[in-house]
């Protein structure tokens, strides 16, 4: 049964706990978790029954910490300064299964995993912009800093939604466009022609924000109508 946190699937809960164990692995004590290990973790926490509890008025960020016990957790650092514990496991236990009539094909996953990759820079030099000074969440109100800062696509020109007008403009059938990988890991649009063109249209239509990962996370996800496009090859 397959799993989706943030945007990424697992083939089983055991493959999202060995993910948690890695990024656990990766990151020495009291630190910040990094950027994208960050995403998944406040992903994969909105499935902890006691998420709003422990969040309070708002997370500044994901550390690791050494338990009583010898055992390694995270820890969520709150507006207060105060850090509270937070399990991946029971999180983990949480989680709902997907049905696999609702999942996207691989192919279109890849190719929306591919145009965000080609937006990164976009989305990086938009957040370095307007972080500067005092910044609140338009959503929850917490104070944005680094570590918990996100970049949202203001509705109703959602990320998929302007992906999708892109396609449709551009009369690109997703199931038929190459997706690399690089490392392994990172998607890519093999097409550079193809790439340039999306970061074009991205450039001139998205309208962005920022704002905090948890109020992110509770923005509804519009339904995008895929198969319109998505025609079998």
């Amino acid at each position: 049964m397959p799993y989706l946190i943030n945007d990424e699937w697992f083939a089983t809960k055991d493959a999202v706990t060995d993910r948690c164990r890695q990024i656990l692995a990766r990151t020495p004590d009291g630190t910040m978790v990094s950027d994208a290990d960050s995403d998944f973790l406040y992903g994969l926490f909105q499935h902890h029954d006691e998420w709003a509890e422990k969040a309070g008025d708002g997370v500044k960020g994901i550390t690791t910490q050494l338990t009583f016990h010898g055992t390694r957790c995270f820890m969520l650092r709150r507006h207060c300064d105060t850090e509270i514990d937070i399990g991946f496991t029971h999180s983990v236990k949480l989680i709902p299964s997907t049905r696999a009539k609702e999942r996207q094909p691989q192919k279109l996953l890849d190719f929306r995993s591919g145009a965000r990759t080609a937006i990164t820079e976009q989305i990086r030099l938009f957040r370095d912009q307007r972080l500067v000074g005092a910044v609140s969440c338009p959503v929850t109100g917490e104070l944005l800093g680094r570590h918990n800062v996100a970049v949202d696509h203001i509705a109703p020109s959602t990320f998929d939604q302007v992906l999708f007008s892109f396609c449709q403009s551009s009369q690109i059938n997703p199931l038929g466009v190459v997706v690399g990988s690089r490392d392994g890991v990172v998607a890519f649009l093999e097409d550079t022609n193809l790439r340039i063109a999306w970061e074009d249209y991205h450039l001139k239509h998205a309208q962005l924000r920022i704002i905090s990962k948890t109020g992110n996370l509770k923005l509804p996800k519009p339904s995008i109508p895929w198969v319109e496009l998505c025609s079998p090859l």
